[in-house]
């Protein structure tokens, strides 16, 4: 006959279940916090993306802006010169690399997830520069006159307000508002 020692240590039901429920309690706060940093990550990293298409939209609008010049029949009138319209702004640009002066055409178009950016310079295919992630765009030409000796002192200007959005629609969109002032074409009007 076998003899069972009753003080041999050992783990009771109680004890083994406040362990299995405080080791559950750790692997779900984990978990979750596991998941809430994968979704942060995820959204700045759209947040991110969204910035650096903006970022650059807005770069190459101002070097196409500060190449911008005054030509051809009606050059004295800066509205036929340089046109703001809601889906499209029109100007045109002196292009070092073709030697002479071309049309540049930004154009916004409305989609149901996001609209697009894109951009054309004369009969050059069209390039996207942002693609379903802006939810509204306004451009806005201002011609400002400023009484100075002569005739007077000339400034135009092209306000933009752009709102994005990431692909997820989950965020709220966030908005970019700026003025961009072309260099060329101010000196133009002011020295004719």
């Amino acid at each position: 006959m076998k003899v069972v020692n009753k003080n041999r240590p050992g783990f009771t039901l109680t004890e083994i279940l406040v362990v299995c429920g405080v080791s559950a309690i750790f692997l779900g706060t984990a978990i979750m916090l596991f998941t809430n940093f994968r979704q942060g990550y995820s959204r700045s990293e759209n947040v991110a993306v969204l910035m650096q298409e903006s970022a650059l939209f807005i770069a190459r609008l101002r070097t196409d802006l500060n190449n911008a010049v005054l030509s051809g029949p009606g050059s004295g009138n800066i509205e036929q010169q340089l046109q703001a319209f809601p889906e499209h702004l029109t100007f045109n640009i002196y292009s070092s690399r073709h030697g002479r002066i071309l049309p540049v055409v930004y154009s916004y178009k409305r989609g149901k997830d996001g609209g697009s950016l894109a951009r054309r310079e004369a009969d050059e295919a069209e390039k996207l520069l942002i693609k379903d992630h802006v939810a509204s765009l306004t451009w806005q030409m201002q011609l400002e006159h400023f009484a100075t000796g002569g005739s007077g002192t000339f400034r135009i200007s092209l306000g933009i307000d752009l709102q994005l959005k990431t692909s997820s629609g989950k965020e709220k969109p966030f908005a970019i508002k700026t003025s961009l002032f072309p260099a060329r074409l101010n000196r133009q009007l002011n020295n004719p």
